[in-house]
C-alpha cells in the first residue's frame, strides 16, 4: 500500500463478513482464475487505508507518513529545505573521499568493498500475493520508455524507479530480461519521467526528469533534467533545467519532433530529502514556480511559459498544507490535422485544472477538471490524458477527478475551437464515457483509480490504435471479495471500443493467476505489437502477452446475478492469456531497515520495504523471499530464539511469527497499540532486547513493551493468525513503560510528536536509550522493571540542536556511552550545529556530556548510525552513502568503495559476525565485511 491520503472504498459486505467470521470461513468457487486466494492475510484484507498515520493530509486529518516526515526531520525547525542545502549535502558527501586517509587500518582495508547482498531476484511467496501465485517483484516504477525498433531480437526498454534510478534492458521481450543500472552521472535516484528524442532515429538520445510527481509521501524532489546520447550509459545535466526544477519534480518531458532544440518540461510539487526515520513535510519558499517550462536552445535555458495558481505553504500547519494543484503531469506533442506550415502543438495536463494546449503563441484550456483549481481539491484532484490520432482527426482520452470518483472522457476531433470543448467549468465538447450505474458499459471506467487518483491514474492509447486505450490506478479492493467477485481487481483495464467499455487486465488465465500489483503508475507499449503492454507499479514491471482470452463464462460460477453478473461478463470478456513479471535482476527494492539473526548474522537477514512487505534472505544471496505483504516497516529476530520474528506494516501494526520465516505463521499483535490513541510515526521504531528473549520494545508517545513476544504462542496462533485466526479475542499484550516522553512531563521544549529511536545497551539487562522526533534524548536504567516503575532521565539540553535525532548507537562495552546522530541541516540551526555527537552519561549527576564529532563531515543530514565495538570505528548513513570515522581520528571518509550513490535508510552492525549492513531506498541491501 502507498501512503494513501483518502479512505479507500471497499464493500460493506466484505469488511463486515471478514470482521465477523474471518476470511478462512469462506470457500472460494472452483473457477480456474479467482482473483483472491481463500486464506488471504486478514490485516491486509481488512485494512486498505493507512491515512491515520499519513502526513499527506489536510490539516487535522492525519498523523505522520514516512518520507514527508523525513523531509520535516531534515528541515526542522526551519520548515523547509532549499536546493542549495541539498546540493551542498551531496558535495559534502563526495568530498569525504578527498579527506586525509587514516593510519593504522588493517593492510587489506584499503581494498574493502561493499557487496550487493540482494535481492536481485526478489520473490513474493504465494501467501503474500492476492491470487496465491508466487511472483517476482521489485521497487516502484514511475516511468517506462520502449525503443521504436523493439523486436524479438533486440528490444530496449528503459524504466525509472522511484528510488532506484534508471535501468535498461536490451531484451525486454525475453522470458527473463537482463537488466542494467544506467544511472551514471545522475545526482538523484528519484525518477519521474523518461523520453526518447524523436529526432534521433538511432534511438540513442534519451532524457530523464528527476524527482517523482506522484502524490505520495515518498515522492521525492529531483535535481533537474538529464540527457544521454548513448542509450543511457552516461548522463549529463541539462544545465538550464536546474534553476527551473530545483526543489521540484519533473513529471514529464517532451521534445519537439521537428526540432531537437525545442524542449518542454512539466514540474510538480515534491520535496528534497529521504530517510527511514520519520517526521513531516514542507516545500521551500524559494522553490521555483511549478508549471510548464520551455527551452528553445536545447536546454541551456528554460523559461516558465505557463502556470496556474498553486498552494502556498502554511508554516503553522504540520505538513505545510501545500499539495499538488498547478503541477504539470504529462506533455505530448501533436501534428495531426494541422496545416503543413503550422508547427507541432503541445498538449499538457495540470493537477486540479485540466488539459491545455498551445495556440497562437499562448495556451488555452481544452478540458476543465472537476477539481476546479480549488485549494480544497488540491490533495485529490488530477487529470491525465492520451492523444490518439485518428486519420486527420485528433482523438483524446481524458481521466479526471476532483473530490468525487473519477470519470473518463473522449473527444473524437480536438482540432476545433477551444470554446466548443470547454467553458472553463463544463466540457460540452466531450463525450462522458463513464457512469455510476452498475451493469452498464460505462461503469467499468467510473471511479477507476478509486481513492488515490493523485497517486496513480495513468491513461495511455497505443500509437496507431485510436480505438484502444488502457487505464490504471488502485486496485478495486471491494470487488475481490472471498465470494462473488465481479472483477479481478481492475488495477489495469483495456478498451478496444474507444473507451465505451473496458476489460480487466489485472490477472491472467493461469490457475492460480499471476496478478498485477494494486498500485499502477506507468503504461507503455511495444511499437510493433501494441497489444503487448509494459506496466509499472509499486511492485515493479510486468508485460502482457499480447493475446487475450474470453473468460466471462467464469462469472456464472462466482454466484453473481443482475448488474454484478453483467459487469463481470464485460470485465472478463478479454483478459491477458499471460502476464510476465520482468523483475528478476531488477534490484530496486526500497528497504526501510534490515535485521540479522544474532546467532547467524552473516546469512540470516530480514527487512521491511515500501509496499513490498517484509523479505527474508535465503541460501542464495540473489534470492530473497517476501513472506508477508503490504508495507514493511521495522523487524525483529529474537536474541534467544531466532525462530521468533516480528515485523510491522505501517503505524503500530504488525505480526509475530514463532516459526521463523514461515509465511503462514504470522500472528497479529497490534490491538493494544492501535487502540491506545497515541501518535505514532508511519514506521514505528521496533527492537528486540539484546539479552532477554521474547522482550520487545516499540515507540509511540510512550515506549511500549512485551515480555512474551506479544502473547502466548498457542493463544495467538488460535485467535490472531493472519490466515487461520478467529479474531475473537484481543491480539497483543503490549504495555506502556513509565511516563509519556513527548508531553510536558519532561518540560515544554522540544515537545510533541512521538518516539522515533530506541536502543537497548547490549552490556546489561536494563539500560535503554531513546529519542523523540523533536530532539529529546532519554536514558532508562530499569527498562525491564515493572512497567509503571520504569523511569527515564532526559539528557538533551538547549545546547543541542532542536532537530530530529535519527540514530543512537550504544557502546557495547559501556552502557553509559552512546553516539547520537541528527538529521536536518546546520544552516537552519546555526547556533546549535552538529550532526554526530559522542555522549557520556554520568549516573551520579544524572547529566550527560556532549562532544560534537561531526568534524569535516559537512552539512549533510545523517539517517542512521552504527558503532563497531571491536575497532571503535563509527559509521553513519546519509542520503548519498555511508561514511566512516576511524577511532582516534577526526576526518570522515567513505566507509568503503563499491556502494552506488543512493539514499541509505539505516545501518545494522554485527560485532560478532564482523559485518555491516546498509538498507538502501531503491538499490536493495548491501553488506561490508569488517
Amino acid at each position: 500500500m502507498r501512503r494513501s491520503s483518502l479512505l479507500r472504498r471497499y464493500s460493506i459486505f466484505g469488511i463486515c463478513a471478514v470482521a465477523m467470521l474471518g476470511i478462512s470461513a469462506f470457500l472460494i468457487p472452483s473457477a480456474a482464475a479467482y482473483p483472491i486466494q481463500p486464506n488471504f492475510n486478514h490485516f491486509l484484507y481488512t485494512n486498505h487505508d493507512d491515512s491515520q498515520y499519513d502526513d499527506n493530509e489536510q490539516p487535522g486529518t492525519g498523523a505522520a507518513a514516512l518520507a514527508q516526515q523525513a523531509y520535516d526531520d531534515r528541515a526542522y525547525p526551519h520548515k523547509f529545505i532549499d536546493a542549495t542545502q541539498a546540493n551542498n549535502a551531496y558535495n559534502a558527501n563526495q568530498a569525504l573521499a578527498s579527506h586525509p586517509a587514516p593510519t593504522g587500518d588493517a593492510p587489506n582495508w584499503a581494498h574493502s568493498s561493499w557487496q550487493f547482498a540482494g535481492p536481485s531476484d526478489p520473490e513474493a511467496v504465494s501467501q503474500a500475493t492476492y491470487t496465491g501465485r508466487p511472483t517476482a517483484v521489485s521497487g516502484r516504477v514511475t516511468a517506462i520508455v520502449v525503443a521504436n525498433d523493439c523486436n524479438t531480437t533486440v528490444c530496449r526498454v528503459w524504466l525509472g524507479a522511484a528510488g532506484g534510478g534508471v535501468w535498461r534492458t536490451d531484451n525486454a521481450l525475453a522470458a527473463k530480461p537482463t537488466w542494467k543500472s544506467v544511472n551514471s552521472g545522475i545526482r538523484s535516484n528519484a525518477i519521474g519521467s523518461l523520453a526518447l528524442d524523436p529526432n534521433d532515429h538511432s534511438g540513442r538520445t534519451i532524457y530523464v526528469g528527476t524527482g517523482e510527481e506522484n502524490g505520495s509521501s515518498d515522492s521525492e524532489a529531483g535535481v533537474g533534467l538529464y540527457k544521454s546520447t548513448d542509450f543511457g550509459d552516461h548522463w549529463q545535466l541539462v544545465p538550464g533545467s536546474f534553476p527551473a526544477a530545483k526543489d521540484r519534480s519533473i513529471g514529464s518531458v517532451a521534445i519537439d519532433p521537428t526540432n531537437a532544440q525545442h524542449i518542454y518540461i512539466g514540474t510538480d510539487v515534491a520535496r528534497h530529502g529521504s530517510s527511514s526515520v520519520n517526521g513531516g513535510r514542507y516545500s521551500p519558499p524559494d522553490a521555483p514556480k511549478i508549471g510548464l517550462y520551455e527551452s528553445k536552445d536545447g536546454g541551456r535555458t528554460f523559461s516558465l511559459v505557463f502556470s496556474k495558481e498553486s498552494d502556498v505553504v502554511d508554516p503553522n500547519s504540520p505538513n505545510g498544507s501545500d499539495f499538488f494543484r498547478g503541477g504539470v503531469s504529462k506533455i505530448q506533442f501533436n501534428r495531426t490535422g494541422l496545416p503543413a506550415h503550422v508547427g507541432p502543438q503541445v498538449y499538457f495536463s495540470v493537477f486540479d485544472y485540466g488539459v491545455y494546449r498551445s495556440a497562437n503563441g499562448s495556451f488555452e484550456q481544452v478540458f476543465a477538471s472537476a477539481g476546479g483549481g480549488t485549494v480544497a481539491n488540491s490533495l485529490s484532484s488530477r487529470t491525465e490524458f492520451s492523444l490518439a490520432p485518428m486519420g486527420q482527426k485528433l482523438r483524446i482520452y481524458v481521466g479526471d477527478t476532483g473530490s468525487a470518483p473519477a470519470d473518463f472522457y473522449r473527444v473524437d476531433d480536438a482540432n476545433v475551437p477551444a470554446a466548443t470543448l470547454t467553458d472553463g467549468t463544463n466540457n460540452p465538447g466531450w463525450i462522458k464515457l463513464s457512469n455510476s450505474t452498475p451493469g452498464t458499459p460505462g461503469y467499468s471506467s467510473y471511479n477507476y483509480c478509486s481513492g488515490q487518483c493523485s497517486y496513480d491514474m495513468p491513461v495511455a492509447s497505443p500509437p496507431g490504435r485510436p480505438d484502444n486505450v488502457w487505464i490504471g490506478g488502485q486496485m478495486q479492493y471491494g470487488e475481490i471479495t472471498p465470494t462473488g467477485a465481479p472483477s479481478n481487481g481492475r488495477a489495469v483495464q483495456r478498451s478496444t471500443n474507444a473507451g465505451v467499455s473496458f476489460t480487466d487486465m489485472t490477472d491472467d488465465t493461469q490457475s492460480p493467476p499471476l496478478g498485477m500489483h494494486p498500485d499502477q503508475h506507468a503504461i507503455a507499449f511495444d511499437p510493433n505489437n501494441p497489444d503487448i503492454a509494459f506496466l509499472g507499479s509499486d511492485g515493479g514491471l510486468v508485460r502482457t502477452s499480447g493475446q487475450f482470452a474470453d473468460t466471462s463464462s467464469e462469472c456464472a460460477t462466482r454466484g453473481l446475478t443482475g448488474a454484478n453478473l453483467a459487469d463481470c461478463q464485460i470485465w472478463l470478456k478479454a483478459i491477458p492469456t499471460r502476464i510476465f513479471s520482468l523483475n528478476q535482476g531488477l534490484a530496486t527494492i526500497q528497504f526501510q531497515s534490515l535485521t540479522f539473526n544474532p546467532q547467524d548474522p552473516r546469512h540470516d537477514v530480514i527487512g521491511g520495504t515500501q509496499d513490498n512487505g517484509t523479505f527474508n534472505s535465503t541460501s542464495n544471496p540473489a534470492t530473497w523471499l517476501q513472506n508477508v505483504g503490504g508495507d514493511g516497516g521495522q523487524s525483529v529476530i529474537d536474541a534467544g530464539n531466532p525462530n521468533i520474528r516480528m515485523h510491522t506494516y505501517y503505524g503500530p501494526q504488525g505480526d509475530v511469527n514463532f516459526k521463523k520465516n514461515d509465511p503462514s505463521g504470522w500472528d497479529w499483535f497490534g490491538d493494544p497499540l492501535a487502540n491506545s490513541g497515541e501518535a505514532a510515526s508511519f514506521y514505528v521504531p521496533l527492537i528486540g532486547d539484546p539479552k532477554i528473549s521474547q522482550t520487545m520494545f516499540v515507540g509511540l508517545e510512550h515506549v511500549w513493551r512485551t515480555q512474551d513476544s506479544g502473547g502466548p504462542q498457542a493463544y495467538l496462533d488460535q485467535h490472531c493468525n493472519e490466515y487461520t485466526g478467529d479474531f475473537a479475542a484481543t491480539c497483543g499484550d503490549w504495555v506502556p513503560l513509565g511516563n509519556n516522553l513527548v508531553n510536558s512531563t519532561y518540560g515544554t521544549d522540544k515537545s510533541g510528536s512521538y518516539v522515533v529511536a530506541i536502543t537497548r545497551a547490549p552490556s546489561d539487562d536494563q539500560t535503554m536509550w531513546t529519542a523523540t522526533r523533536r530532539g529529546r534524548l532519554f536514558i532508562s536504567l530499569n527498562a525491564n522493571a515493572a512497567a509503571n516503575a520504569v523511569s527515564f532521565t532526559r539528557l538533551d539540553t538547549p545546547a543541542q540542536p532542536t532537530r530530529f535525532i535519527s540514530g543512537i548507537a550504544v557502546d557495547p562495552k559501556d552502557k553509559y556511552h552512546a553516539y547520537v546522530t541528527y538529521s536536518g541541516y546546520n544552516a537552519y540551526t546555526p547556533t546549535t550545529p552538529g550532526h554526530v555527537f559522542d555522549v557520556h552519561y554520568n549516573p551520579t549527576t544524572k547529566t550527560a556530556t556532549w562532544k560534537d564529532i561531526s568534524y569535516d563531515l559537512g552539512d549533510q543530514p545523517i539517517t542512521g548510525v552504527a558503532y563497531d565495538g571491536v575497532t571503535g570505528n563509527l559509521y553513519i548513513a546519509t542520503d548519498f552513502g555511508v561514511g566512516r570515522l576511524k577511532a582516534g581520528h577526526n576526518h570522515w571518509r567513505p566507509a568503503a568503495q563499491g556502494l552506488p550513490i543512493v539514499a541509505v535508510y539505516s545501518l545494522t552492525i554485527s560485532n560478532s559476525g564482523r559485518v555491516l549492513y546498509a538498507a538502501t531506498h531503491g538499490r536493495g541491501a548491501w553488506r561490508l565485511d569488517l
